[in-house]
């Protein structure tokens, strides 16, 4: 389904996942007759799940899918510091990132016309590589859209080093590598995010939608590496040159 869903699907496909989530993982493909064909709609069924039941975000990811910006908040127990351990059997389908993350030293409440590039950075207290390890909940993996709809796959955060004069680097362009048992399996791929862009419509988006990001949030900012499966037992390091290795084991 490529169309804007309704409201009422919106809500039909959000009824269905929290069922579906409450039945255990992993979760079936979303009904054709609420499937969302874009992340924007994806991202709005998340919301509307969201909202039925608000947890206080902590940190923040972002996805643009095909243009539409999707956001996904972390939860209290999401967030650690690395050396980190989780059993990989809480995860269906576990993806590893390597990122840069920003942590925010004030708040940003909404305001008209949203807040600039220099008002965000300005604002940013520590940058920290990290590990990011989504979670594809689905049986047998699933369409972005879909993904959207299930927090794109939000499930933990491992912050890392920080980034020592992070203002004068090209954060965009940092070598960075994954590594699986001390081997190399990812290296830092073309077409990556740009941090301090995704950073400030990240803060801008979540205004938009009427909320504040509070003094300490994380917002993480993409992959700028990526590994795809994270199995248990596996050893993983992200190491960024000249700034330091994020660990996780995947136990």
């Amino acid at each position: 389904m490529t169309d804007v869903l309704t409201d009422a699907q919106v809500k039909e496909a959000a009824d269905f996942l929290d069922e579906a989530t409450a039945n255990g993982l992993p979760l079936p493909a979303i009904p054709e007759s609420c499937r969302p064909g874009t992340a924007a709609d994806g991202g709005r069924i998340y919301w509307e799940r969201w909202s039925r039941n608000p947890t206080p975000a902590i940190a923040w990811k972002a996805a643009v899918i095909d243009g539409d910006m999707v956001l996904a908040p972390f939860f209290e127990g999401m967030v650690m510091d690395s050396p980190a351990s989780i059993p990989g059997d809480t995860f269906v389908n576990c993806i590893l990132e390597a990122e840069v993350a920003f942590r925010l030293g004030r708040e940003f409440a909404p305001t008209d016309g949203g807040h600039s590039e220099g008002d965000v950075l300005g604002g940013v207290s520590n940058a920290y590589i990290v590990i990011e390890a989504p979670n594809s909940r689905f049986d047998g993996g699933a369409p972005m859209p879909s993904m959207a709809a299930d927090g794109v796959g939000n499930q933990a955060l491992i912050i890392g080093p920080e980034i020592d004069d992070w203002e004068s680097k090209e954060l965009v362009a940092l070598d960075c590598e994954i590594l699986i048992n001390g081997e190399s399996v990812a290296e830092g791929r073309d077409g990556r995010p740009n941090p301090t862009e995704v950073l400030v419509a990240t803060v801008n988006e979540i205004n938009n939608r009427g909320m504040t990001v509070s003094a300490g949030e994380v917002i993480t900012t993409g992959a700028a590496a990526i590994h795809v499966p994270g199995l248990a037992g596996q050893e993983v390091t992200i190491r960024f040159a000249e700034i330091g290795d994020v660990e996780l084991s995947l136990t």
